[in-house]
């Protein structure tokens, strides 16, 4: 049995992890300052702690064999009016706690953002941004001490959990849900060509897993290869849709290169979308 810690935790990714780890036999705990984790996600077996990786200590983190490190800023559109908040979560709170790791000796798997890999990469808003120079760090460690560790890049997330994000934190499957089931028309930003790989919340545990099980300072994209556009996914909740304004930030593609991810880990994705919404 290990002795996992999973930062950001009560979050939707966080929650679904250690529900597996948990199933998994494993002693997990959670640090989560819950600015987007919800206490409703709690799962019994895990221990839970309001705590940001800002204050990371070294005392805190003996006895652990694998970070899980979710618990940054996360999205994209909001990391414009809220920068400061992004940088102290994601710049020093990770540094904190990539320190730790390093002086302990723990290996660490770090949720990288995919925006850094589409167009127009790191620099098209301070989430990618910051995401990118942590990932830059996380590498940098491993070079310069040794640091243990392997970085996976996430793809438009669905799935359980994932609907106690809040407002402008949801995914554009979950707002296209809630606004049929209200009977209002789904509004899709810009053009709706834009295309997306979306991936089931399933399939990112899958990946995560499988790369916390195989520490060979690698990057692994977690995705299913395929893209769909907001025009189809619209399509697929057959309903009624309207256009409005283009958001800051919401670039024309993001597709996964799962090629890698399955010839080293075996990671093979399970869910397609345009299915999941069929089953809604």
């Amino acid at each position: 049995m290990s002795k996992i810690l999973v930062t950001g935790g009560a979050g939707a990714i966080g929650t679904n992890l250690i529900q597996a780890l948990i199933k998994n036999k494993n002693k997990v705990i959670s640090w989560d300052n819950y600015s987007i984790g919800n206490r409703a996600n709690h799962i019994d077996g895990a221990e839970y702690f309001d705590m940001d990786t800002q204050n990371t200590q070294l005392e805190l983190l003996e006895g652990v064999d694998l970070v899980y490190h979710l618990g940054e800023y996360s999205k994209v559109v909001p990391s414009y009016p809220e920068i400061e908040k992004a940088f102290n979560f994601n710049i020093l709170g990770s540094f904190k706690l990539i320190e730790a790791c390093k002086k302990l000796n723990i290996p660490i798997i770090y949720a990288g953002s995919s925006t850094k890999l589409a167009e127009p990469g790191e620099l098209h808003s301070p989430y990618s941004f910051f995401k990118s120079m942590v990932a830059k760090l996380t590498q940098g460690y491993g070079d310069w001490f040794g640091l243990r560790y392997n970085i996976c890049y996430f793809y438009n997330v669905y799935g359980p959990k994932t609907e106690l994000w809040g407002n402008e934190w949801q995914t554009v499957i979950n707002i296209f849900r809630d606004q049929r089931q209200a009977g209002k028309e789904l509004t899709i930003t810009g053009d709706g060509t834009q295309r997306r790989d979306f991936t089931h919340v399933d399939d990112i545990v899958q990946g995560l897993i499988l790369a916390g099980n195989n520490i060979r300072n690698d990057e692994f994209q977690l995705g299913t290869g395929k893209e769909y556009s907001i025009l189809e996914i619209a399509a697929a909740f057959d309903h009624p849709y309207r256009f409005i304004e283009a958001r800051p930030g919401d670039r024309p593609t993001g597709l996964a290169n799962i090629k890698h991810t399955q010839e080293v880990l075996g990671y093979q994705p399970t869910v397609d979308v345009i299915e999941y919404i069929k089953s809604l």
